[in-house]
């Protein structure tokens, strides 16, 4: 699949840089990634797309780093290890578990 050229440019505006943790890689070199891959049926739009280095891409769909969006620009993160990570214009935080305080 491609993504359409209006898409990545709409996605540099929103990410400037790399969405995974502390990765710091300017949006425009990176892969647009869907958050819910294309394969599961995952649209390719604005609000299932984000901004990944090649190397942070293949940690995502090698190496059991997931992700979710949790609003325009902000996503969340989970480690192989299963530590949170929350990433957004701030830079990266890390979090409770989902559904702990």
């Amino acid at each position: 699949y491609e993504i359409p050229d209006r898409l990545r440019v709409q996605r540099e505006h929103i990410d400037h840089h790399c969405v995974f943790p502390w990765c710091t890689r300017p949006a425009r070199s990176c892969d647009i990634d869907h958050v819910v891959a294309y394969e599961q049926g995952g649209s390719t739009c604005s609000d299932n797309t984000a901004p990944l280095c090649r190397g942070h891409h293949r940690a995502k769909t090698h190496s059991g780093w997931t992700y979710d969006a949790i609003d325009t620009g902000s996503y969340v993160w989970r480690s192989p290890h299963g530590l949170f990570f929350r990433v957004d214009h701030q830079g990266t935080t890390p979090v409770a578990p989902p559904g702990e305080t």
